[in-house]
Parts: C-alpha cells; structure tokens; sequence
C-alpha cells in the first residue's frame, strides 16, 4: 500500500490456483450435465467474474459483530461457521449454482420457436417488443422458462408484456428468484408463486406491489 492510498481500502489477497484434479473435477461434472460443457463453462466464468473479490478485511466491525452475538441472533460458534465459508467462497459458490440452476430452466432460441411455432422474424419482433423476456447468458440468447405455460393462450404466461416491463431494471437470476418463489401478498389457497398467481388469473397490480416494496426496503 502506497502513502497517498486510504488504509480502510480493502486488499484482495490471491488465492492457490484451483488444482488440477479440483479442475478435472469440475470438468466431469459439467460434461455430466449432458449439455454445451463449452457454453456452461463460459457462463459460469462470467458469473465469477462478475462477483466482488473477497478481501483481508472483514465486512461487519468488532462492535457489530458483537451485537449480532449478544442480541441472540448468532452464537460465536454460528457467527465463526458462517465467516468462514463466506471466506472460503460460499456466497461465490452459491451464485454459480444458481446460474447453472435457472440456466437449465431456460430454453435457446430453436427451443422457443419449435415451442411457440414461431419464425426467425416473428421471434425477433416479440422480443424486441417486449413480449418475450429474452436474456443474454455468456453470448448467446436464452429464455427462461418462467415465462412460458401450456395452459395459457399463446402459450405465454398471463400479463406477459406487463410482467416485463415492471422487471426490466433488475438482474434476470433475481426477476427468476422471484417468480418461482411464494409471494405474501399473492394468496389464492395458501401463498402462490408469481407463476402459479398469474397461471390463476391474478393480477399485475399485486406483482407491483412487491416491486415497489422491495425497492424501498
């Protein structure tokens, strides 16, 4: 560190290279998937990569991690697991499986016209309409499958284009988490995923509703 750098600036401190078993390993298993090992491998190198660096110091001070432990919340021991795999890349980790998760739960773009019977033209026009939620993963156009229901006019989930349009700003793997997760104030027979919601004839204000609420909390 130089005299003119700030000392609170975090460093990041390299890690050992992944060993070439650990490598292979990896590499086993993504062929396991049965699908493009090359296409996966480079997703999940952008997912990865888009992630902040883990430093040398630690995210909560001294004083905060002591509330968290005298408030009940953690126990030292809890508090010291959780550090731990946080420093041993579990948040990192996480996010790649999520990635490869969701990227199993999307369909290209052959998938999507042979579903929806659609040319090349038509595709294009519902996409870049906003009519079709489209994402770029490491290149290549993908769809998730959210969007999409058998039981549904057009095959296309209800309020579509509004849906969309209201999740546009935000990170595709977050609008996903969303729509497959039960949502409080959309409650039919027990509480519904957005899916399940709009599947049922709900409507977009609700989906709104936790949008607007979620950005101020």
């Amino acid at each position: 560190m130089t005299a003119d750098e700030p000392q609170s600036k975090a460093t990041v401190r390299l890690q050992p290279r992944p060993s070439e078993d650990a490598m292979r390993a990896l590499g086993d298993a993504i062929a396991r998937l049965n699908a493009d090992g090359d296409y996966v491998a480079r997703a999940l190198t952008e997912s990865l990569l888009a992630e902040r660096p883990m430093t040398d110091e630690p995210s909560l001070a001294p004083e905060e991690i002591d509330f968290l432990i005298s408030s009940g919340e953690f126990t030292p021991e809890e508090f010291d697991d959780i550090a731990t795999r946080v420093r041993r890349g579990a948040l990192p980790a996480g996010a790649a499986n999520a990635l490869v998760a969701e990227l199993h739960r999307s369909m290209s773009e052959d998938d999507v016209r042979g579903f929806l019977d659609l040319s090349d033209d038509e595709l294009e026009q519902l996409v870049s309409t906003g009519r079709i939620y489209a994402v770029d993963i490491a290149g290549k156009r993908r769809f998730p499958a959210w969007q999409f229901s058998l039981s549904s006019p057009g095959k296309l989930l209800p309020h579509l284009a509004e849906i969309i349009a209201l999740v546009a700003a935000n990170r595709w793997l977050s609008v996903a988490g969303l729509m497959s997760t039960p949502q409080s104030e959309m409650v039919a027979e027990g509480k519904q995923t957005p899916v399940q919601w709009f599947r049922d004839g709900g409507g977009i204000d609700a989906l709104a509703e936790i949008l607007e609420a979620e950005r101020w909390t």
